[in-house]
C-alpha cells in the first residue's frame, strides 16, 4: 500500500501541476484520495466485521493496483480526470488497506497491542520510503524520456507490487478475526453500536486527535512537494525528504507502541500532537534543511497520535465491533485530511508555506488542550467497559 501512496505522493503534485498549470489542484488530488480513503475504511471495516480480514484486504490491494495503472495511463495521454479518478480508486484501497491494523489487533491482547501495530506500520516505512524513490529511479533509468514518462513508469512499477500483495493477501490463512485471544465476556454481551462506542470520552478523543493530526499531516504533506520545488528544490532532493518524512510516519512505530503500552495511551497521543504542531512551526522556516525538518517531526507526531488512537479505539472494542469502529475514525480523519488538503493549496497560494504550517500546528495545539480535558480514569474505563462480564 505504501508504496502506491509513496509514488502518488511525489509524482502527484508535479503530474497534476504539469498538467494543468495549477499548484492548488495538487491539494484537490489528494482531497479526493482522502474522502475516498474514508469511504474504503468505513465500507472495508463492515465488510471485514461480517465476513472476515482476508477478503477485504484482498480487494484494497486490487483497487491500489488499479490505481496506479490509471495513474500511469493518465500522465502518458494528458488526462487530468483519469489522474483525480485514479486517486478516488487509490483512496478505496488505502482506506481499506489501512484496516490491516484491525487483524493485528485481532491476535493480541491489551499489554502488547501497542508493539504489535507499531511494528505493522514500521513494515510500511519500506514501501514508504521506497516509493518516492521510484520517481527517482525511473529518472535515472531513462534520463532522455519526457518527465510525463518517467511519472508513468514510477506508477507502473508500483502496480506489480500491489499485484504481489494481492496474491500474499488471498493466500492469508487463517483469517485474522479467527485468532483473536478470547475476550472476558459473556455469551450474552451484545455488540455496541457505533453511538454507544462514542458516548465514551476516550473513544471520542482519540478518533478527534486522529482525525486533526491526519487532516494537519495530509494538507502539509500534499502541497510540500510544489513549495520546495518553487524555492528551488530539486525533485530528487523532494523524493528523499519526502522518503525522511515517511521513515517519521512508521520507522519509529515500534518505540511509539512501547511508549504507549508502558507510560500511556494519552501520554502518547499528547506528545504525537506536541511534535506535529512544532512541526508545523518549523517547516516553513527558509532553509531547507530545516524546512524538511519540519516535515520529518510532523511525520513523526502523526506516528504517535495514529498509533495512540488506533490502540485506544482496539482496546475498547471486541473484535466485532473493532473493524466499523476502525473504519469509522478512518472516515473522521478522511474528511480532516480532505479539508486540510484543499485548504492546504488556498493557503499555500495566498499566504505561502510559512502560514500553512503555523496555522496547522496551532490547529495541533487545540488538540492537546481536548486531551488534557479528558480525565485519565476515562481511558481504563473504555477498556472496562469492553471487558467487564
Amino acid at each position: 500500500m505504501w508504496i502506491t501512496v509513496g509514488v502518488f505522493v511525489a509524482a502527484g503534485p508535479i503530474a497534476i501541476a504539469q498538467l494543468t498549470g495549477r499548484a492548488s489542484l495538487g491539494g484537490l488530488l489528494f482531497a479526493l484520495w482522502a474522502v475516498a480513503l474514508g469511504t474504503g475504511a468505513q465500507l472495508g471495516g463492515l465488510l471485514m466485521d461480517r465476513f472476515g480480514r482476508r477478503p477485504g484486504l484482498s480487494i484494497a490491494q486490487l483497487l491500489l493496483g488499479l490505481a496506479s495503472i490509471m495513474a500511469s495511463v493518465s500522465v502518458l495521454r494528458g488526462s487530468t480526470a483519469g489522474l483525480f479518478a485514479s486517486a478516488i480508486f487509490g483512496g478505496l484501497g488505502s482506506g481499506a488497506a489501512l484496516l490491516a491494523r484491525a487483524a493485528v489487533a485481532d491476535m493480541y491482547p491489551i499489554e502488547r497491542r501497542g508493539v504489535a501495530v507499531g511494528f505493522l506500520l514500521a513494515a510500511g516505512t519500506v514501501g514508504a520510503i521506497v516509493g518516492p524513490q521510484l520517481v527517482q529511479l525511473a529518472h535515472l533509468l531513462s534520463p532522455q524520456s519526457s518527465q510525463s514518462a518517467r511519472l508513468a513508469a514510477s506508477w507502473m512499477i508500483a502496480a506489480i507490487f500491489s499485484a504481489v500483495a494481492f496474491g500474499c493477501m488471498l493466500a492469508l490463512r487463517p483469517d485474522p478475526k479467527d485468532l483473536a485471544p478470547p475476550r472476558k465476556t459473556s455469551a450474552s454481551t451484545v455488540k455496541r453500536s457505533l453511538r454507544t462506542l462514542l458516548q465514551l470520552p476516550a473513544m471520542r478523543a482519540g478518533a478527534i486527535a486522529m482525525g486533526l493530526a491526519q487532516g494537519a499531516m495530509t494538507g502539509l504533506m500534499a502541497v510540500y512537494a510544489i513549495a520546495a520545488s518553487a524555492r528551488g528544490v530539486g525533485i530528487g532532493v523532494i523524493a528523499l525528504i519526502l522518503s525522511a518524512h515517511f521513515s517519521g510516519m512508521f520507522g519509529f512505530s515500534p518505540v511509539w507502541g512501547v511508549f504507549l503500552d508502558r507510560i500511556g495511551r494519552r501520554d502518547g497521543l499528547l506528545a504525537g500532537a506536541a511534535l506535529i504542531a512544532i512541526g508545523g512551526l518549523t517547516i516553513g522556516l527558509p532553509h531547507a534543511a530545516l524546512s524538511a525538518l519540519g516535515l520529518f517531526l510532523v511525520g513523526l507526531g502523526w506516528s504517535g497520535t495514529y498509533l495512540g488512537g488506533t490502540t485506544v479505539i482496539s482496546d475498547i472494542t471486541t473484535p466485532a465491533e473493532r473493524g466499523t469502529a476502525l473504519g469509522f475514525t478512518d472516515l473522521l480523519s478522511a474528511g480532516a485530511g480532505a479539508v486540510g488538503a484543499l485548504s492546504a493549496g488556498i493557503v499555500l497560494d495566498a499566504s505561502g508555506l510559512s502560514a500553512l504550517g503555523a496555522s496547522m500546528g496551532a490547529i495541533l495545539v487545540g488538540v492537546i488542550i481536548l486531551l488534557l480535558l479528558v480525565p485519565r480514569t476515562s481511558w481504563r474505563a473504555g477498556v472496562a467497559a469492553a471487558t467487564t462480564p
